[in-house]
């Protein structure tokens, strides 16, 4: 291009006419060239500064600069010694804590006020990461210990507990014996959450009740109180230790109980004049608390509203898979995929493997249920203040409940968004409501179903009970149709704060990312269950169905209102997880699941699909190359998937169809299904890419059929194990492949409790369950 090359060697202007004629002789070339100098010597120049960027103070909103004030104040002046702050506070015991999910503590603030009432006991509650070990043995004998912890996993501490517990076992097992008796003063009770699901069940309060013994310690209260999550008993476990626990605390230490008296913890105050755009109408908030920590359970993003940009069923159904005669038809089952894009928040990144925080939605119906047989829908959209009692009301050190509620906020918004109001109620409520019953008869009934444990879980298998079913059922025909529940007025029978207190805080729903990082960083996919529960009506025989809150709340992207003109959005938050794949792709696989349990592998899989397209790009580019070589090589990936019925609930079937058949993985993956009540007449070939079970048959059969190559991957190839599914299926694929290494390695008990701990330790086995 001639006129390139001259406009690189400029003659000399003389004057104005020359600048024209060499313009005149510039070409669109020149002109282009220019254009592209001056821009980039402006990007270069400013640095970027004209164009908008990604406000890195932008989490700020979601921040209150008292939490920070708070953080800074607590911080220099909460002393670590508990002997100490128990002095300063004026307290008379302690109820330490130590939880994952929040059941324990809350848990420990309820056991706090109930002492106050019942016993007048001042308590504190103290997360046991806030203190030093070594100043429990400062505790006086005079001022009781209460232990609240809770186990999660494999027999794993909570992240605030976990020094504590270590400390215990460390300090009984290294220090001599004249000084590990150090608690000789302590007198103390324990309670465990736990999960008789798993293996090691309520194992971490065992350790800590064997530390605090070992250290000379004296339990005050014979027996360790031990909820269990897999019968649904956790409120009824707590309920039946906290009797006894009053007993022995009126018995040991000279107390006595009285007939408690409710006293609110929050003040609610309408006021209209509030401008409603600083009220909370769903936003998320950050609670006002003085402490901040991190744990698995803290979302490592901000929760934004997530743009849902793809919703479909994957499977639905109600016919059973095998009716026999006299079985009732079961409710409608589906399960859900939903993609959520992030192109336009530059502050949500997430990792294959994680996990989406969602928080749900409360159904309208139910909302207004709770609004109506309160009287209060007048009053729904009114702003309203929460605020906390006065200090002498304030049983703990730590937050509570009640301060995670937003403020201002309406009702309506509260009910939907913030509280569980579709939980069930527990005998515990049940109880405490009685005292503000309108009427003989109500609170006769509320007595008699709310006293007896047996006549509460009758009751409670035959209806639907969430504390607005409950009310609307004391004031209708079954109990006594004159009953009016008042909380607007004077004259109200039931305080608007108790129902507020009695009502837990909406907790997100996390569901595994069924989505490749690498394959699509900027959208992630999850898979959600909709399996709604039933009741059998005690009066029609009917089934009653209960579905659940955050999966009706998802399954309503699947037919969205189009008259919404704008973008369905969820609020949801990205949780970090260890729950990753090996570093090299080399790595055999072991993948066990079980339903939506095959979210987190179908991210795997398409992970190991493009690293294996990538290889064979570059053994195509150069072949010399050795194909068999660690650098190109791809490790087995031998995966069990487990579900009722290949027609019915089968999910991802194409995409796992084409993996094994048409993709790079052709060649090393293998997918072993078992179908729980199904048989197509086969005879379980395991020479079969893709193999079925008889009837019955689920994945830890499968797996002991597979023995022989899952001991071999396992000890030979160093293979990576991953289970993803309900606890229970967990612990039995655990026992099968114990049973395996018995079998085929003659391993003892011992050596296989050490191996498989050194392969959780190296993150060779690894489990992400429910």
């Amino acid at each position: 291009m001639s006129s390139l090359q001259s406009s690189i060697v400029l003659p000399k202007l003389q004057n104005i006419s020359d600048f024209q004629q060499l313009l005149s002789k510039a070409s669109y070339d020149d002109f282009l060239l220019l254009a592209v100098l001056f821009l980039g010597g402006t990007a270069y120049i400013t640095n970027g500064i004209l164009w908008n960027k990604p406000d890195p103070y932008h989490y700020q909103w979601f921040e209150r600069p008292q939490a920070a004030v708070a953080d800074l104040l607590s911080a220099k002046t909460q002393t670590r010694d508990i002997a100490q702050r128990l002095e300063e506070t004026g307290k008379q015991a302690v109820i330490f804590w130590g939880s994952q999910s929040g059941t324990a503590e809350g848990f420990a603030h309820r056991l706090a006020q109930d002492l106050h009432r019942r016993l007048q006991l001042e308590a504190l509650v103290a997360d046991v990461s806030d203190y030093d070990e070594e100043s429990i043995a400062k505790l006086p004998g005079s001022k009781p210990a209460i232990f609240i912890m809770s186990t999660y996993g494999e027999g794993d501490p909570s992240d605030n507990s976990g020094h504590f517990v270590q400390w215990l076992k460390s300090e009984v097992n290294t220090k001599p014996e004249s000084e590990a008796l150090l608690f000789s003063n302590l007198k103390f009770a324990a309670f465990g959450c736990g999960n008789s699901n798993y293996k090691y069940f309520n194992a971490v309060i065992d350790a800590v009740v064997k530390g605090l013994q070992d250290r000379g310690a004296t339990m005050f209260m014979p027996v360790v109180g031990k909820a269990d999550e897999a019968k649904a008993t956790t409120e009824e476990d707590f309920l039946e230790w906290k009797t006894a626990l009053f007993a022995q605390l009126c018995q040991q230490f000279g107390l006595t109980e009285r007939e408690p008296e409710y006293e609110p913890a929050i003040s609610l105050v309408f006021d209209d004049s509030i401008d409603v755009s600083g009220v909370y109408l769903g936003e998320p908030f950050a609670p006002a608390t003085g402490r901040k920590k991190k744990s698995l359970k803290t979302p490592s993003t901000p929760t934004v509203h997530m743009p849902v940009v793809a919703a479909r069923e994957l499977i639905k159904t109600n016919t059973p898979a095998q009716p026999s005669r006299g079985q009732n038809q079961q409710p409608d089952r589906s399960c859900l995929h939903l993609e959520l894009d992030f192109s336009d928040l530059p502050e949500i990144r997430y990792k294959t493997g994680d996990h989406l925080a969602v928080q749900p939605v409360n159904p309208v119906t139910e909302v207004s249920r709770l609004l109506n047989v309160l009287g209060l829908q007048e009053q729904a959209d009114t702003p309203i203040m929460i605020q906390p009692r006065s200090d002498e009301q304030n049983t703990g050190s730590g937050d509570d409940d009640n301060t995670r509620l937003p403020s201002p906020t309406t009702l309506r918004a509260l009910f939907q968004h913030y509280l569980e109001v579709c939980a069930p109620v527990s005998r515990e409520t049940v109880l405490s409501l009685a005292a503000f019953a309108p009427t003989a008869a109500a609170k006769s009934f509320l007595l008699e179903i709310a006293s007896d444990k047996a006549a509460y879980a009758d009751f409670v298998s035959k209806h639907h009970v969430t504390l607005a079913r409950l009310l609307q059922h004391v004031a209708s025909d079954a109990v006594d149709p004159s009953v009016t529940w008042k909380t607007d007025n004077d004259e109200g029978n039931l305080p608007l704060s108790f129902v507020v207190e009695s009502l837990r805080p909406m907790a997100p729903r996390y569901y595994s990312i069924s989505s490749s990082s690498i394959i699509s960083p900027r959208r992630a996919a999850i898979t959600v269950a909709n399996n709604p529960t039933t009741i059998l009506a005690p009066t029609t025989s009917t089934q009653i169905v209960i579905p659940g809150v955050a999966s009706t709340y998802l399954s309503s992207f699947v037919q969205p209102n189009h008259a919404d003109v704008q973008k369905p959005a969820i609020y949801a938050s990205i949780r970090r997880s260890t729950f990753k794949l090996p570093a090299s792709a080399a790595t055999p696989l072991i993948l066990i699941a079980a339903g939506t349990g095959i979210a987190p592998f179908r991210a795997f899989l398409q992970e190991r699909a493009r690293l294996a397209s990538i290889r064979q790009s570059q053994q195509a580019r150069n072949q010399t190359q050795d194909s068999h070589s660690p650098q190109t090589q791809m490790g087995k990936i031998l995966l069990f998937f487990g579900c009722r019925h290949p027609d019915l609930d089968l999910l991802y079937k194409d995409e796992l169809d084409e993996l094994v058949h048409n993709s790079p993985l052709k060649d090393c993956l293998e997918v072993v299904y078992a179908f729980s009540r199904y048989s197509d007449g086969s005879d379980n070939d395991d020479s079969q890419k893709q193999t079925r079970t008889k009837p019955g048959h689920y994945v830890q059969d499968k797996i002991g059929h597979r023995a022989t190559d899952v001991v071999k991957l396992l000890l030979d190839d160093d293979a990576a194990l991953y289970i993803c599914g309900s606890a229970s299926m967990a612990r039995q694929v655990g026992d099968r492949i114990g049973d395996a290494l018995k079998t085929h390695r003659s391993m003892d008990d011992g050596a296989l409790r050490q191996w498989r701990e050194e392969r959780k330790r190296v993150r060779r086995w690894q489990e992400d369950v429910w």
